[in-house]
């Protein structure tokens, strides 16, 4: 029963609930004070935050859902889902198939709220506001892939053509397009764009140089970002011009290299059409002109020594302006290129060592100047050039050169010696030349008074009967006073003892020749251009075309029918200047052009073009030697020769007109070398040899001294490393020097060009093989024995050459074999070679080197000594034959021949001669009859003998390139001693 009320009361209660809950009123969104809801997002942004966020009154809810329309019934891209359906929270989102634009910027939505469990039950519409935010999710857009535009050359654009982009974006900035950028530009394209797309030409376009262009232009919006790239194709249209084209204006010219070609790829353009010209013949004038010489010719080269050989002028002409004596060496460069300046207050007197005495009546004058007009008081003053004068108490003008009123004269005052008559003295050349302002060349030429000339710029003067004007006078009185003084740019007044009446003006090359006349011709040679124009294809000309240059070929006049013919003739153009050294710096040429037409021979002048030679410096070129600086030998080495610089190695490098380093070795000779010793070497115990066969076929003189040795003589630099590589050092005393040093340098172009200086160290280390020894008596002073072996081999010479120390300094002429006969011995220091080699100085090897040495004051010491112990033995001889009965003598003679031998180190030995017949009974069938007698005394009277048996086995195996003797080496059948009054004992006996 009370489950039963306990029910019921349940029920009562629910249904009281219910009624409770149902009667309550709709959701209500919370604004929070606001008047609507507003969410900004971005295109790319799913989530959307609302401010203020979703939210219901508590006591209003649940909600389970929010329902968005649109005003206008638009389709909504959003959608709201709840969070916490009691308190209203909710996302608000984008719907996955919607994109949002920012075309769309704005959407205006109402949002309600909808009751839980009730879909009826919905709130009051809530405003939403929707801003859609811009990202540059879109790159610009050039409307066309490819643009094509054209432009006619030789002239600056400002507008080729334009190009359009867009973006899709919106707004600024990812909207709006800020730039248009050429992406290829690092190429320097002659093009530009500006930022609304307008393209144009930074320069005039040629359509020789390119005929069209082709540029890759992108679009850039303000945010940065770039579009696709669009290809633009400018093509250039070509414009006729007439005149000149594809001319270089720069020409390099370097000294020695010859013609070159002046304009190598010009063209000559002619607009037939817009001039309404049909050419009848077509004229071009090609001028060469330089500021600092005189029509195109330097000054300094009038009398140079190329012009005075070349052209047969005078060797008797002397200089009476030294522009380089009379200043400093700073101002020489400019006295090169604009003479001595004379301004009025300033006269140079001509030493009496340059000329003394009178100028006679016949003479020669040559002189360039540089004058102006001046004002009127100026010219009627005498400007003299050159002025000879009294010396003290008197103001005679023997002779003088000077300008007034603008004409160029001469005073030649007969002396008091001559015939008393009235005769020309003055003359007066008008000449435009004078005052010019301009460099010109001048040259008197007196062969008598009655045969005056002039030449102005290698020109005759063309004299009429009032130009020259000649004035007559008396000859000069006599006087005591003879001495005169000769002075240029002013006149010396001997009476008040000063210069006057100055010369205002530039002096240059003022040359006199007295007592002689040139010819016109050798002037007019001595003016012709060392520099000047060349046609090198008169080959190619053809009917109706021509080639004519003036006197001093520095005009060039080429005529041809049409403007094609004339352009192929001016590519035949080319400079050329023939002086060792020209002045550097730059030549102006100019070329005129002018087409007469068939109509009426109409002329029309072409457009002149200009260009400038650049005449270079000459580069000096350099020559370097290299080779091993530090070189290992030996005492046995050194003993026998060790070569001083094997791998020598001579270069010659010059930078070429590109200053690329080029090998010019072949093309050069080298005048000497030199190698030296540090110190000096000592010529008792050291020696050098040469290869004297390879001298004798060279163009080389050899020298030595106490220093080192001299080649010297024009030869190429493979026949001095030939040479040098084969030079030996010997020294008989090795363990006097631990190493020795010398140096190696040799020298070209008169010695105006040296190479480096190169060091070498040569080591000398203690000897390794091992010697034979004896025991000898004791022997005073004892010195090293001099051992003569040759032997074959790679690194054997071919000759040698014994250097003693016999003078301080000794010449050698190297001549080749001719005969095996030997000459007569000259003892005069002199080196003899490629004679055969006597039996005393062959190596056990048998090698003959062709050549040999002597000593020639130590052989006549020796043989003198040789001699007169020869006549003490024979007399010994003598009386021991009387005294000893002959089988005792025999015995003797078998004793000595097996008894003690003596140590020769050092010795210098002397054979008697009737042992060595007895023993020997002949000599070797060397040479003729008469001198095979002479030889066989010599040899037995005063010779070192070969013993094989006594040479050690390891010193056969070592290849030696000087004969000398070894210590273990033994003279046997001979009297041996030591006679050290008799002989030197650094004497050496060689028989040849």
């Amino acid at each position: 029963m009370r489950t039963v009320y306990l029910l019921f009361v349940g029920a009562l209660l629910g249904v009281s609930y219910a009624k409770h809950h149902h009667a309550a009123r709709a959701p209500i969104i919370n604004l929070q004070g606001a008047e609507e809801l507003v969410a900004v997002v971005r295109e790319d942004e799913n989530i959307i935050s609302t401010v203020p966020d979703f939210a219901i009154l508590s006591e209003t809810g649940p909600v389970c859902n929010y329902i968005l329309t649109s005003q206008n019934n638009e389709q909504v891209p959003f959608d709201i889902q709840v969070v916490d359906k009691y308190t209203g929270a909710a996302v608000l989102r984008v719907k996955d198939s919607a994109i949002l634009d920012c075309k769309k910027p704005e959407y205006n939505l109402q949002v309600q709220a909808v009751k839980c469990d009730n879909d009826a039950v919905k709130s009051e519409g809530v405003s939403l506001k929707i801003r859609v935010k811009d990202t540059n999710n879109h790159a610009p857009e050039i409307e066309n892939p490819w643009y094509t535009f054209h432009v006619e050359e030789g002239k600056v654009v400002e507008e080729v053509g334009v190009l359009k982009a867009s973006d899709k974006d919106c707004g600024h900035p990812n909207g709006e397009i800020c730039e248009y950028e050429i992406t290829n530009g690092l190429k320097e394209l002659p093009f530009a764009i500006n930022n609304q797309g307008v393209l144009r030409t930074t320069q005039p376009l040629n359509y020789t140089q390119s005929k069209s262009y082709i540029l890759t232009v992108v679009a850039i919006d303000c945010a940065m970002r770039k579009s696709k790239s669009s290809l633009v194709t400018v093509h250039v249209d070509e414009k006729c011009v007439q005149g000149i084209t594809a001319m270089n204006e720069r020409v390099n010219y370097a000294a020695g290299t010859g013609s070159k070609l002046l304009l190598p790829d010009v063209a000559l353009e002619f607009c037939e059409k817009e001039t309404v010209c049909e050419p009848k013949s077509v004229q071009s004038i090609i001028e060469l002109r330089a500021g600092h010489v005189t029509q195109g010719c330097a000054r300094d080269t009038v009398y140079d020594n190329q012009t005075i050989q070349s052209c047969g002028l005078s060797t008797a002409t002397v200089k009476l302006l030294n522009e380089e004596a009379l200043t400093s060496s700073a101002e020489n460069q400019i006295l090169a290129d604009q003479g001595l300046e004379f301004d009025g207050a300033r006269g140079l007197t001509v030493a009496d060592d340059v000329h003394q005495g009178l100028i006679p009546d016949h003479f020669t004058l040559s002189f360039s100047m540089k004058h102006a007009s001046g004002t009127k008081d100026e010219q009627s003053n005498k400007q003299n050039i050159l002025c000879e004068s009294d010396d003290f108490n008197m103001n005679r003008h023997h002779f003088s050169v000077y300008i007034r009123h603008c004409k160029l004269e001469v005073v030649l005052r007969r002396e008091s010696g001559a015939t008393a008559d009235f005769r020309a003295a003055e003359w007066r050349w008008s000449m435009s030349e004078v005052c010019d302002n301009e460099w010109h060349s001048y040259s008197l030429l007196f062969n008598g008074i009655d045969d005056v000339n002039v030449i102005v710029d290698g020109k005759s003067f063309k004299a009429d009967e009032r130009n020259p004007e000649i004035l007559d006078d008396w000859p000069l009185h006599k006087t005591k006073a003879t001495k005169t003084k000769i002075v240029v740019g002013a006149c010396w007044h001997g009476r008040q003892q000063k210069l006057a009446q100055f010369f205002r003006g530039q002096l240059s090359a003022i040359y006199l020749l007295s007592g002689a006349v040139e010819s016109e011709r050798a002037i007019k040679c001595a003016h012709t251009c060392p520099e000047q124009l060349q046609f090198t294809g008169v080959d190619e000309l053809v009917d109706g075309q021509s080639a004519t240059f003036s006197p001093d070929l520095t005009t060039l006049t080429l005529k041809a029918e049409t403007s094609k013919q004339i352009g192929q003739m001016l590519k035949r153009v080319a400079y050329v200047n023939t002086q060792e050294k020209p002045a550097p710096g730059h030549r102006v040429f100019n070329v005129e052009t002018e087409v007469t037409c068939k109509q009426d021979d109409k002329k029309v002048k072409l457009p002149s073009s200009k260009g400038y030679v650049f005449v270079q410096q000459a580069a000096e070129p350099t020559l370097s030697i290299s080779a091993s600086s530090q070189l290992k030998s030996n005492q046995h080495m050194v003993k026998v020769g060790r070569a001083m610089v094997p791998d020598l190695t001579i270069t010659v490098s010059q930078n070429n007109m590109d200053g690329e380093l080029e090998d010019v070795t072949q093309s050069h000779k080298i005048d000497y070398c030199k190698m030296h010793l540090q110190p000096a070497r000592d010529m008792d115990v050291e020696y050098f040899s040469s290869p004297a066969s390879l001298i004798a076929a060279l163009n080389i003189e050899f020298e030595h001294d106490k220093d080192g040795i001299l080649l010297r003589g024009e030869e190429s630099a493979q026949g001095y490393k030939e040479v040098l590589s084969k030079v030996h050092y010997f020294n008989t005393r090795p363990e006097s020097y631990a190493k020795r040093t010398y140096t190696v340098q040799c020298a070209m172009l008169k010695g105006r060009v040296l190479s480096n200086q190169l060091f070498v160290t040569m080591t000398i280390e203690g000897v390794t093989t091992t010697t034979t020894t004896t025991t000898e008596a004791p022997i005073a002073a004892p010195v090293d024995p001099i051992q003569f072996n040759f032997n074959s081999g790679e690194t054997a010479l071919d000759s040698l050459e014994l250097i003693e120390p016999i003078h301080s300094k000794v010449k050698f002429v190297v001549t080749p074999r001719r005969s095996l006969i030997p000459p007569k011995i000259i003892v005069n220091n002199i080196l003899e070679m490629d004679l055969p080699r006597p039996k005393a100085l062959l190596s056990h090897h048998g090698y003959d080197v062709g050549q040999g040495a002597i000593a020639g004051g130590a052989v006549a010491v020796v043989v003198v000594v040789c001699v007169g112990f020869l006549l003490v033995l024979l007399v010994i001889g003598v009386l021991k034959m009387r005294d000893t009965p002959m089988p005792r003598r025999r015995r003797q003679k078998r004793q000595s021949d097996g008894g003690m031998h003596w140590d020769d180190s050092g010795m210098n030995i002397t054979v008697n001669p009737l042992d060595d017949v007895e023993k020997n009974g002949g000599v070797i069938d060397e040479f003729s009859d008469e001198e095979e007698e002479e030889e066989s005394d010599g040899e037995s009277e005063c010779s070192y003998r070969d013993e094989e048996e006594d040479v050690s086995e390891d010193e056969e195996d070592q290849t030696e390139v000087l004969p000398h003797m070894d210590a273990n080496q033994r003279v046997v059948g001979g009297l041996e001693w030591d006679d050290e009054d008799a002989i030197s004992t650094n004497a050496r006996s060689y028989r040849v």
